[in-house]
């Protein structure tokens, strides 16, 4: 889905056109991230977006647009898309806040040298961060297609656009935290991750020193500094996170006020 097909007389001439439709090229060409440090960076890349769309919402000539030319069927999904983003993020940090609190117990007991009971509660807590991203994917593939059809004008296209990237870009962190797919087919995460060589990551070299260790019972469990990296770097996407939260729900209200004028 590519933004340069979005050139029209609603939208401006020149750098702003330029820029927005660059960040939404990248973005939408990422691929896989292969460190919790390139899924921040696509976070910071939407944050950017979702700045430039509401620069070009406060265009008077692109808010007659959306308030002349938007149906009312296609106005309850544009909101109802932007209340599933909202969603989504918020799921997405609850699963990082959960992360980071498993590796900041796991580290804990590892300096404590409770290594067993230490990779006992954090394999349990990693099911249920895996139940948490299952659920969450779920209700991200019934509701993906909001808005679905009413991207032929250019506004809606780029809104379809950014929610489309926003998804994918929550979809590759919840594959890169858990390293499993769900099993439709179709879904979001199968289809990001398709034909893509699946790289070891931070958590999975984690997962298989614990279950080595729970299985062979070696108590010579050493990766302080993995734990310390991803603890780190957890931190970064939480706040990312956050800050993305915050920038959807004011695009939302850029969009509520000029559909309700």
């Amino acid at each position: 889905m590519a933004l340069q097909h979005t050139r029209s007389r609603s939208f401006p001439c020149g750098s702003q056109e330029a820029a927005i439709i660059k960040v939404g090229e990248s973005l939408l060409s990422e691929s896989t991230p292969s460190s919790l440090s390139s899924v921040s960076n696509r976070i910071k890349g939407l944050q950017n977006l979702y700045g430039s769309i509401d620069d070009l919402l406060l265009l008077p000539h692109i808010q007659r647009s959306i308030a002349h030319e938007c149906s009312e069927k296609c106005v309850d999904e544009m909101m109802e898309g932007y209340i599933m983003l909202l969603d989504a993020c918020a799921a997405a940090k609850d699963v990082v806040s959960l992360a980071k609190r498993d590796a900041q117990e796991l580290l804990s007991g590892v300096r404590r040298r409770m290594h067993a009971e230490a990779a006992s509660t954090y394999l349990s807590s990693r099911r249920k961060l895996r139940k948490m991203v299952q659920k969450a994917s779920f209700t991200m593939r019934k509701k993906q297609n909001l808005g679905k059809g009413y991207e032929t004008r250019p506004v809606e296209k780029l809104l379809m656009d950014a929610k489309s990237a926003t998804l994918g870009m929550i979809s590759s962190l919840f594959f890169y935290m858990t390293g499993t797919k769900t099993h439709s087919s179709g879904s979001l995460v199968a289809k990001i991750m398709e034909s893509k060589k699946v790289e070891e990551t931070d958590f999975s070299k984690v997962d298989a020193a614990l279950m080595s260790f729970m299985q062979n019972g070696d108590d010579d469990v050493k990766f302080d500094d993995v734990l310390k990296s991803m603890e780190c770097s957890i931190q970064i996407v939480e706040d990312g996170l956050e800050c993305l939260f915050r920038r959807l729900i004011k695009t939302r209200v850029v969009l509520l006020n000029i559909l309700s004028h």
